[in-house]
């Protein structure tokens, strides 16, 4: 029984990991296509992510089947229902991150010029790529300070990407004022970048879900 429970926690564990690791990709791959103008690169970044759900359903089924076949206890406990969770985070970010590509080819295509803006938001991207590079990092972390130096640098991240999106939405506004004509595809903008913001809020959830398997405690997301 303890050779099945350990194939199976090392099997979604698997799962988790490869899962990460393509989110990763894939936004690597949109910030790529934002900043080169290549629509290929969008399509790709989106293709990667597009059984995300079928993917965390996998893991879902097979934590569940762990729990229910072999009741884990205290600290093994902790380690499955933060996969859960953390596959779950990962979900939620790829559905933001094939949003935004979808987003990059109205870029590309001319509809939404960003001109003095595309610094602000390069520095937007690269922020919020840190902070999920942070979170991904501290899924296998086992050291506690390690662990806390992540969360910091996830949450210097988080605070970033705030003070960033206040400046791009502040600076589009006044580019809806000048040209009018162009409102509703900005407005269409601001909402993809809100939910890219989201991106460095369930990248803190993550590292404090690897925390809380790591050393337990009280569990707040």
């Amino acid at each position: 029984m303890l050779t099945n429970y350990k194939q199976i926690l090392e099997k979604s564990q698997k799962r988790v990991s490869e899962l990460a690791d393509d989110v990763l990709k894939a936004y690597e791959y949109t910030i790529q296509a934002c900043q080169n103008k290549d629509l290929e690169k969008a399509t790709t970044a989106r293709n990667i992510l597009k059984n995300a759900h079928e993917r965390n359903n996998k893991i879902d089924n097979e934590i569940i089947k762990t729990l229910a076949l072999f009741s884990p206890e205290a600290k093994d406990l902790r380690i499955v229902i933060s996969y859960l969770k953390i596959a779950s985070e990962l979900t939620r970010i790829s559905d933001y991150i094939r949003s935004y590509a979808k987003k990059v080819k109205m870029q590309i295509s001319g509809e939404i010029e960003l001109g003095a803006l595309q610094n602000d938001m390069n520095s937007f991207l690269q922020s919020t790529k840190k902070s999920l590079q942070a979170a991904i990092d501290s899924i296998w972390t086992t050291s506690q300070e390690s662990l806390e130096n992540l969360y910091r640098k996830v949450n210097v991240e988080e605070s970033k990407c705030d003070d960033i999106i206040s400046i791009l939405e502040k600076n589009i506004l006044q580019q809806i004022c000048v040209n009018p004509e162009d409102a509703g595809d900005f407005v269409e903008f601001i909402k993809s970048i809100r939910k890219l913001e989201r991106i460095s809020d369930r990248s803190v959830n993550i590292v404090k879900l690897a925390y809380f398997a790591h050393k337990g405690g009280k569990l707040k997301l």
